[in-house]
């Protein structure tokens, strides 16, 4: 984290001494260290939580191409079948539609070709 040797310690221990006196360095110390652990894990925290977002975009850029290649697949394997689908309703509404137009359009038929009136 910090580039510091032996010999920089070394002093800052020494003006340390100095300022607080032997008896509240070592709390000095302690304190110091305590803060420094406490810095480095929310560093720490704060790395992972980055590292683990940065891997969920990843995963959910690569769930959203998949679901899109999917989805084309599927509907090129759909297409056909609705294809056929409607071909096959079409064939069979024209009959239906054709009697209709027989029944509906039709003259009536006279079945008495020779002149004589039916009573």
């Amino acid at each position: 984290m910090f580039d510091i040797g032996f010999f920089e310690l070394l002093l800052i221990s020494i003006v340390g001494l100095l300022v607080f006196g032997p008896d509240q360095f070592l709390d000095a110390v302690r304190v110091t260290t305590r803060w420094m652990k406490r810095l480095r894990r929310s560093f720490d925290e704060v790395r992972t939580e980055i590292q683990r977002e940065l891997h969920n975009d990843e995963v959910m850029r690569d769930l959203k191409s998949s679901a899109t290649e999917f989805e084309k697949e599927m509907k090129g394997l759909t297409e056909p079948l609705q294809n056929q689908l409607h071909e096959i309703k079409d064939n069979i509404d024209a009959p239906e539609e054709d009697k209709h137009a027989d029944s509906a359009g039709a003259a009536p038929q006279d079945h008495g070709t020779t002149g004589e009136v039916k009573s």
